[in-house]
């Protein structure tokens, strides 16, 4: 009976030292980890850098979209679980990327679901199987595809290449 009670006691201390440390840590480290922003609250970006003039709204209805969107990175370049391009909208009015396409030097191409892309907003786009949401779109091949020097283009639904980029 005597081990039961001195066992109690060293499972009662384990547990408040434990508590006492989660708590601490928590104290320290718990505003470093905030989390994620939601799409609707980040801060609207430029058009560019150099303080060009936003598209005027009637310009993207006729289809000149032009400075709206930009392939801001490629990242992870033949290795499949890390594979992605990130694509940003810099444009200062909502942008739907329905129809349009992400297509690699060789014409591989992954065609953009209904997705609306609002000021500042970002969606990645993954070669890897996967399931998609609303800033992760997953293309689904089994193997990678981009290349170093190899050239990523954006198209519209017509066809036209409103953005390139060159992976290093």
């Amino acid at each position: 009976m005597k081990n039961w009670r001195r066992l109690g006691s060293y499972l009662l201390l384990n547990v408040i030292v434990s508590a006492v440390t989660v708590l601490l840590v928590l104290w320290l480290f718990g505003d470093r980890f905030q989390p994620a922003v939601p799409i609707d609250d980040l801060p609207d970006v430029p058009v560019s850098e150099n303080g060009e003039q936003p598209v005027p709204e009637d310009s993207v209805a006729g289809g000149n979209l032009s400075g709206q969107l930009e392939i801001a990175s490629v990242v992870g370049a033949g290795d499949l679980e890390n594979e992605h391009v990130l694509i940003r909208h810099i444009g200062d009015q909502e942008l739907s990327l329905e129809n349009w396409q992400l297509q690699d030097s060789q014409g591989n191409s992954f065609l953009f679901p209904a997705l609306t892309m609002i000021n500042g907003g970002a969606v990645t786009v993954f070669t890897q199987p996967g399931a998609t949401t609303v800033v992760e779109l997953y293309w689904g091949l089994d193997v990678p595809i981009w290349e170093e020097g190899e050239q990523a283009s954006l198209l519209d639904p017509d066809g036209t290449v409103q953005a390139t980029f060159t992976v290093p």
